[in-house]
């Protein structure tokens, strides 16, 4: 059962830090981005730009800390069987999941834009799975 939960934290723990690099590096804005603005990266203003790269840099540095963080987390102290661990690595997970669930539920369903909200779902689902799994 330990297994379960480090693969289902380790998992978050990578998406987390796949979307934390993408974001903290792109140069423009996702195609779903571009979909819900109903434009596409040259046609919005360059303020406007630099204030989204901006907002884009502060999500992607938050996944890759939480990633990094539960990375940490699953090889030294849940690996010790700390308990203070199987209670802080699906919090850290499920805040940043459920976070990000709601932002892309806002952007599905308020614009035409189609966000990743699957992978937001998953991540929560993982990280409850991967709680239950560590505490039986």
């Amino acid at each position: 059962m330990f297994f379960v939960s480090l693969f289902c934290y380790g998992a978050i723990a990578l998406l987390s830090i796949i979307f934390g690099i993408i974001y903290l590096t792109s140069s423009q804005f996702m195609p779903y981005h571009s979909l819900a603005l109903g434009k596409s990266w040259s046609e919005v203003e360059p303020h406007v730009q630099t204030l989204i790269l901006a907002l884009m840099r502060v999500a992607g540095g938050g996944w890759l800390a939480a990633g990094l963080t539960i990375l940490i987390l699953l090889a030294i102290p849940f690996q010790a069987h700390s308990r203070w661990a199987i209670y802080t690595i699906p919090a850290i997970a499920l805040i940043t999941s459920c976070g990000s669930f709601y932002a892309t539920y806002l952007v599905k369903s308020n614009t035409p834009g189609n966000p990743p909200f699957r992978l937001s779902l998953l991540s929560i689902g993982l990280a409850i799975i991967g709680f239950i799994f560590s505490i039986v």
